[in-house]
């Protein structure tokens, strides 16, 4: 894994227009309604440098219902070759047919869906486990052949402190609650672009 060390600062997300983030939030959008009508996924026309950048994104998908908006995937990627758009288009199809946690996403969902998504920072070592900010930074961890990656809005949503928040990754990861403590297991944080379709 490549990471930026930039003296131990995590540095801030790249730089989207809004332009640029509803194309993107458009693409994985008919990406999904590609797949699923057996069709082969679109192509972004002309392309700009932004969009054609290297950085790791995730893709949620959730689905409007009687009980509000309900999470139907999230699938991400933490390093890729691709250029941000064509990650975008797979890992929206993957979120939407491909977690494990949920269903498939049918035909008749396509029109209640929503999609968010949110383009990675670089990876930078923490100094120390606690060393970053909640709701502003994500955090990866990677020890013992296992590697677990929460995003900056996590704690947020279930109200947890720094340390619930690092035992939640050892927790995704697969690892003891308390592995983040253990000199064997590295910790990195990243900021995030987050992005999504209007609730309206």
């Amino acid at each position: 894994m490549s990471q930026t060390a930039n003296n131990g600062r995590i540095p801030d997300h790249i730089q989207l227009s809004a332009k640029q983030q509803n194309d993107l939030l458009q693409l994985a959008r008919e990406a999904i309604s590609c797949y699923l009508n057996g069709q082969p996924l679109p192509k972004l026309g002309a392309t700009v440098a932004e969009l054609e950048q290297n950085v790791g994104v995730f893709v949620t998908v959730r689905c409007h219902t009687a009980k509000g908006l309900l999470l139907r995937g999230c699938i991400g990627q933490i390093e890729t070759t691709l250029p941000l758009y064509k990650s975008v288009s797979e890992m929206a199809v993957k979120a939407s047919t491909n977690d494990p946690r949920f269903p498939p996403i049918t035909k008749d969902e396509l029109g209640n869906l929503h999609i968010s998504i949110s383009v990675l920072s670089k990876l930078v070592p923490l100094l120390a486990p606690e060393a970053y900010e909640l709701g502003k930074h994500g955090l990866l961890i990677e020890g013992y052949g296992r590697r677990g990656l929460l995003l900056p809005e996590v704690p947020l949503n279930h109200n947890w402190n720094k340390v619930e928040f690092l035992a939640a990754l050892c927790r995704k990861a697969g690892l003891p609650l308390d592995a983040w403590r253990s000199s064997q297991v590295k910790l990195f944080a990243f900021t995030t672009l987050e992005f999504e379709e209007s609730l309206v």
